[in-house]
């Protein structure tokens, strides 16, 4: 197994204090798009390109702390690129990236959620971007951006000249509040709906290169929502909405100012796209065409990469020696971030409904399934120590992965406890006898069982999810565990996630999630929308108290705290930090530069690079 480096700097970004201290530092009034060349304000349909950045420094590799880019020396527009040198001459016309089918498609950001916005993704860009290397965060739409006196709201200065796609004219502060309305719909589904409709209370229009996010109260996750990290202000033309209306998968998206411009699509197959015919602010792709196709059998994605119809995907572990073999290629993400692990359902707090999920329980409100067999923590303990992580990591991810000590916290995190690893092996290592002692001191043995549903999930963070899940199965039953297999359609189990109705279950999930982000979704009862995870009001009271703080060191102790009592409480089943993995064909593509630590992982498809 490899060791997870315990000394790295943590993330200076947690905090929205030091976020917005950066931010402050790259404020004015000119408007730049590298560090050496300084451009005016251009017609939306001839924007200028940028001169050419200088080369990057080589990614540190994924479990490396990203590096805070130098407010200092970072004029206002300053963007961090791997963008080099002049659009390369591709081979082919069309790169084609073959992923697994989305749980849903639609042409409206807001209507999905950030795992599934990689379909959108290419054809819209964000306030605040991320450096493809570090991570770190760097102004994209935005050029800076500062804490009003209010100690709340947040001011953004917007880039100036940016075009929309089609000609829809220029991006204007009417646009960016024109995004929040729409992710905040009644209609609207996506993951930050319900946060965005209550931590913001309006966009200002200062003018057209200023806007105000209106803020009742500090908040140190709301930064961290409007950046491309959660993928929620996918920034679109309100004047192509005006005329339209709503997309849908039979209606064109709403313009965006990506590098590529959506082309179309044929739903279950692929989405296309070309890029701008016009010079793009940041950069130009290489390929003149950007197809993302769905395919959901790993054999038959390796197949396609080998007939070269497929250009780049993703594919098992146990297929990339084939594929390394046939002389492909693999390009992993550069930044912490994706994991996978698996969640408990049982422990939500009354009112529970479809109805009631976006409300806060009373911290003192009782349980719906006050008797179900994972309160035990007997029971929860040992299904964690009936599982070998390091057989798994070796079978199924070639022992690339990290094994998780807590889930969330990482050390190149704020809020990190290095005895965490230290405690690992007593409470959360592989002891199979140690897990009968505990289901036998609950009362569960041969004859009578301890019985829990695993639900079956390919998950299209990573290849392989249905594997793991199946090797987990089998340690538990070394174990005496009974399992029922959950097979539910994703709209089923969605719909019954989300009025709370399963008491003793267990469900694998994939995220890039930051660390806020994180344990408000999983672990948090009074998170909005909640998720159905374990509601334990000493978490719920902590995490509230973390999101008022804006002191980053007190911030981290407070998150140190959170996880504690999640690590002694054995409220999930953390498994591992994973490198994303793309595989490509070097006779097509010559590499792919991308952070990995994004919810949805699959970002910054601009930067597939063409081979010369």
């Amino acid at each position: 197994m490899r060791a997870i480096p315990v000394a790295l700097r943590p993330l200076a970004l947690v905090a929205l204090a030091m976020a917005l201290a950066f931010a402050m530092a790259c404020g004015g009034d000119s408007d730049t798009t590298t560090t050496a060349t300084t451009t005016t304000t251009t017609s939306p349909q001839t924007p200028q390109q940028p001169a050419a950045a200088a080369a990057p420094e080589a990614a540190t590799g994924i479990f490396s702390a990203p590096a805070q880019p130098d407010a200092a020396a970072m004029p206002q527009g300053s963007v961090p690129t791997t963008i080099s040198d002049p659009v390369a001459e591709a081979k082919i016309e069309r790169v084609v990236f073959a992923l697994q089918s989305l749980t849903q498609e639609h042409n409206t950001p807001g209507r999905l959620g950030p795992p599934t916005n990689v379909q959108n993704n290419p054809m819209y860009e964000y306030l605040i971007g991320m450096d493809p290397v570090s991570g770190a965060w760097v102004p994209e739409l935005a050029t800076g951006w500062s804490i009003e006196p209010d100690g709340a709201s947040i001011r953004f200065q917007l880039r100036q000249g940016i075009p929309f796609h089609n000609g829809w004219g220029e991006m204007t502060g009417k646009d960016v509040r024109h995004t929040w309305q729409d992710i905040t719909h009644p209609e609207a589904s996506h993951g930050n709906s319900g946060n965005l409709r209550r931590d913001v209370e309006d966009v200002l229009i200062v003018n057209d290169h200023e806007v105000i996010f209106q803020s009742p109260s500090p908040n140190a996750g709301l930064l961290w929502i409007l950046t491309r990290q959660e993928q929620s202000i996918l920034v679109q033309s309100k004047d192509n909405y005006d005329e339209v209306g709503v997309p849908n998968l039979t209606k064109p998206s709403i313009a965006g100012t990506g590098p590529y411009q959506e082309l179309g699509r044929r739903e279950g197959q692929y989405v296309r796209y070309e890029r701008t015919p016009y010079e793009h602010w940041k950069l130009t792709p290489d390929f003149q065409e950007l197809e993302i196709r769905w395919i959901d059998e790993a054999s038959t994605r390796m197949a396609g990469l080998l007939a070269e119809e497929v250009h780049i995907t993703t594919i098992p572990e146990d297929l990339q020696p084939q594929a390394l073999e046939s002389g492909m290629a693999v390009a992993q993400g550069n930044a912490a971030g994706l994991r996978t692990f698996l969640g408990w359902r049982f422990g939500a707090r009354c009112p529970c409904t479809s109805d009631t999920r976006t409300q806060a329980p009373a911290l003192d409100a009782p349980y719906k399934f006050p008797d179900a067999p994972l309160w035990d923590i007997r029971v929860r303990r040992a299904l964690n120590q009936a599982i070998d992580r390091n057989e798994i990591n070796e079978a199924f991810f070639a022992g690339k992965g990290q094994i998780m000590y807590k889930n969330h916290h990482h050390p190149t995190r704020p809020g990190w406890d290095p005895s965490w690893e230290t405690r690992f092996d007593e409470f959360y290592g592989y002891n199979p006898v140690k897990a009968r002692e505990l289901l036998a001191e609950a009362g569960y043995g041969p004859d009578n069982p301890y019985e829990i549903t695993l639900h079956l999930i390919n998950l299209g963070h990573y290849s392989g999810s249905l594997d793991v899940v199946e090797a987990i199965a089998g340690y538990w039953r070394d174990v005496g565990v009974s399992i029922n297999y959950n097979e539910e359609p994703h709209a089923t189990r969605t719909a019954r996630n989300r009025n709370f109705e399963y008491n003793n279950d267990a469900v694998i999930t994939g995220t890039s999630s930051h660390i806020l982000m994180g344990t408000r979704v999983y672990e948090i009862g009074n998170a909005n929308p909640r998720v159905a995870a374990p509601e334990i009001p000493e978490r719920d009271a902590l995490y509230s108290e973390i999101a008022r703080t804006l002191d980053a060191e007190k911030q981290a102790d407070l998150l140190r705290q959170l996880g504690e009592i999640s690590y002694l409480g054995f409220y999930d089943v953390p498994l591992f930090w994973l490198p994303p993995e793309a595989v490509f064909n070097p006779e097509f593509v010559s590499g792919y530069s991308f952070p990995g630590s994004v919810t949805g992982t699959w970002t910054h498809l601009e930067l597939v690079r063409a081979a010369q």
